[in-house]
């Protein structure tokens, strides 16, 4: 039966709802002035052994640790020592004791030792260690208090105050003096003897391993013994267990050294031949979604790590050259040496990271992409000085612009619907798919771009086979169709003049292929809004090869544009029609009339209905086009996107070519709807929906 501090612990620990509160409250104060009684740790420690409530043995533990920051002079440390190590000791025996208590217990221990370490319990480290060989429960108990030290008091990952740093520089000094041999020694002999019988638990160990290797000396790890140990359990039958052995591996590349010494350490460990095998995939199952994020990691580790150290070496040379230091023809040699060694070793690696990137897993794929964003700018910054791109760089262009297509590429399984969705589930499962994407090409795209500006005709020649590819297949899939489009138009910001002039320029070439192409399933929303962004981007080529103006208005005023059953589709459409106008505004006068009489039905609908959200999205955008506060209270949208047909019309109107009394009368043709639509809503009550209120306002 329990006790009264039992009772009172397990009804603050409720959650069940079914106590009254006054009565929980209660609990709560007995618990806190039990908690304050001068000898109250010796009551957690007597409750901690005799209980046979969890909540009770936590509470026991979360109290005591309190006192130790807070109270230690009030406690019995040798007391304390004595029982801590006795719970360690009972994990051996007590299976079923749940991690949430034994990350406690080795809590407390880590406030004993913040306090007792290394002046009053200078064998604390012995002491754990010693009683590692008790077996798998102490193990466990060993790691849990590894990561409490790294996690309380080591780790400078952690916002700490200036004395919590000072504690952690003393605690590393004098774990360096005392016990890091030991410790990995320790390392060692558990990995050895728990790869095959536990390998959970030697994973365990092997967490502990990559927390501390960023501080400790390397050689304690990098040796003859630790390494070959470590490739044999990237072999291991144990998904956790390679997992962690990665893990190792990518802290010990990350090590901070001198760049000669980094590229030294990953010659020495032999990664770039293990990774150098991935040229056709990451080693992982289907299912290992985990672990190849991992590998991913670890191969980004090296190639970043590589390069980084070849990019120090190459501007120290030239930081001594323009200061006019002149360096000894060793000190160059060996500058040269390490940088040729350096793009040797990329230059090995970057079939796996293409074949990384173009994994199926986001999270694996873009691992790789800040290495290939600083190799690219590392080449461009070659190419200013030497006035050209390497040869053994050059080559592995089409691979990577191939890879990144892969990786920007809508996925098979799409949850984008074609038209519009058949339910709002489908709608925010197409919009969240789409927003994923779209901050994943981010980066992709800007690489692209990079890549392109560095090597213009390799990207002109790989998007002409894209969108050839496209074209020449009526059945293509969307999502192929809206990438080709979409990396033409990525092409488009800020292309050179010469580029798009007609006849010589590559990229103009590119264009006038697409404006003359019967694109395979341009109905889809994104597909058709791919390619009306990019009509207007190189509307400028349009302007000397007029052949094609029609067959771009027929896709802007047609079902698929203006008039396409999605409404941000058709409210983009109305957009990029006005600026597309803006732009074509000489060479469209010949089609004026027929342009007039297609958009008539389209602006009759604007006019005459409202958009679904009323406004409310971007309302809620605020900002530019965003929203105001109306009179009446209410979101008036600051604008909508739709109203720019009228504009783009305007254009068409005012030009002198047209004669008066045709503008008059398409004038009076498109104005009749909208004063229909005012002189409706003036004779309604004021008490309106949000469009029927700022319609009058908005005309």
């Amino acid at each position: 039966m329990a006790d009264d501090l039992e009772r009172a612990v397990l009804l603050s620990f409720d959650q069940t709802g079914n106590v009254d509160a006054a009565l929980k409250d209660r609990a709560v104060a007995y618990c806190n002035e039990t908690n304050a009684q001068p000898l109250s740790w010796q009551l957690c420690l007597e409750k901690y052994s005799s209980t046979a409530y969890m909540e009770v043995r936590f509470w026991c533990l979360q109290t005591l640790h309190e006192i130790l920051v807070t109270r230690y002079d009030q406690l019995d440390s040798c007391v304390v020592k004595q029982a801590v190590l006795s719970w360690v000791r009972h994990t051996n025996v007590e299976h079923q004791m749940p991690p949430f208590l034994r990350n406690k217990v080795a809590q407390v221990i880590v406030a004993l030792v913040q306090n007792e370490y290394p002046h009053k319990w200078p064998s604390f480290w012995t002491d754990l260690l010693g009683m590692l060989p008790e077996g798998p429960g102490v193990v466990d108990m060993f790691c849990r208090i590894l990561v409490a030290i790294d996690d309380d008091v080591i780790s400078l990952d952690i916002a700490r105050t200036q004395e919590g740093i000072k504690r952690s520089m003393q605690l590393k000094d004098a774990m360096r003096e005392t016990c890091l041999s030991d410790l990995a020694e320790a390392w060692y002999n558990l990995l050895t003897a728990y790869q095959s019988a536990n390998p959970d638990l030697a994973a365990a160990v092997l967490n502990t391993v990559e927390r501390y290797v960023n501080w400790i000396d390397v050689a304690l790890v990098v040796n003859k013994r630790f390494i070959p140990l470590l490739f044999t359990l990237l072999s291991s039958p144990s998904e956790t267990l390679k997992g962690a052995a990665a893990d190792v591996l990518t802290e010990i590349i990350s090590k901070r050294m001198e760049p000669q010494n980094k590229l030294g350490l990953i010659q020495q460990l032999g990664l770039g031949r293990v990774c150098a095998q991935w040229g056709n995939g990451l080693p992982v199952q289907d299912e290992e979604y985990e672990l190849a994020t991992k590998y991913a990691k670890l191969l980004a580790t090296i190639v970043t790590e590589v390069l980084d150290s070849c990019k120090k070496v190459e501007n120290q040379l030239v930081s001594f050259a323009a200061v006019g230091v002149v360096m000894d023809e060793e000190a160059v040699q060996e500058a040269t040496s390490t940088c040729q060694a350096a793009d040797k070793l990329i230059q090995e690696l970057l079939p796996a990271v293409l074949a990384t990137l173009r994994d199926s897993e986001d999270e694996v794929a873009t691992a790789v992409v800040p290495f290939l964003n600083s190799w690219v700018a590392r080449l461009k910054a070659n190419q200013k000085r030497t006035g050209g791109v390497a040869s053994d760089a050059l080559q592995h262009i089409p691979a990577m612009l191939d890879s990144l297509a892969v990786c920007a590429r809508f996925p098979q399984d799409s949850c984008n619907y074609a038209a519009t969705a058949q339910d709002a589930t489908e709608a925010v499962a197409a919009e969240e798919e789409t927003a994923g994407v779209l901050e994943k090409r981010q980066d992709l795209f800007t690489l692209f771009k990079n890549t392109a500006k560095l090597v213009p005709e390799p990207a002109y020649v790989f998007v002409g086979k894209q969108l050839q590819g496209v074209v020449s297949r009526q059945k293509a899939e969307w999502q192929d169709v809206e990438l080709a489009i979409t990396l033409l138009y990525q092409l488009g910001e800020g292309a050179a003049e010469e580029t798009l002039k007609p006849g010589s320029g590559s990229l103009g070439q590119l264009a006038t292929g697409l404006f003359g192409a019967e694109v395979p399933a341009w109905h889809h929303r994104l597909v058709v809004s791919a390619l009306l962004e990019t009509y207007v981007r190189f509307s400028k080529v349009m302007q000397q090869n007029q052949e094609y103006i029609p067959n771009v208005l027929a896709v802007f005023l047609g079902d698929s544009g203006m008039g396409h059953p999605d409404e941000a589709v058709s409210t983009r459409a109305c957009y990029l029609f006005s600026r597309l106008v803006k732009v074509l505004r000489q060479n469209i006068r010949q089609f004026a009339r027929e342009v007039l009489h297609s958009v008539q039905g389209h602006l009759v609908r604007i006019a005459t209905h409202p958009p679904t959200d009323g406004g409310q999205a971007a309302a809620k955008a605020g900002g530019p086009g965003g929203a105001k506060i109306t009179t009446m209270g209410a979101f008036l949208p600051a604008t909508d996107d739709r109203l720019y047909a009228y504009e783009g019309v305007g254009v068409l109107l005012g030009q002198e070519e047209l004669p008066a009394e045709e503008q008059h009368a398409y004038i009076a043709a498109l104005l009749q709807p909208l004063i229909h639509q005012k002189l409706v809503l003036q004779q309604q009550p004021p008490a309106q929906g949000l469009w029927q209120a700022a319609l009058p306002q908005l005309y």
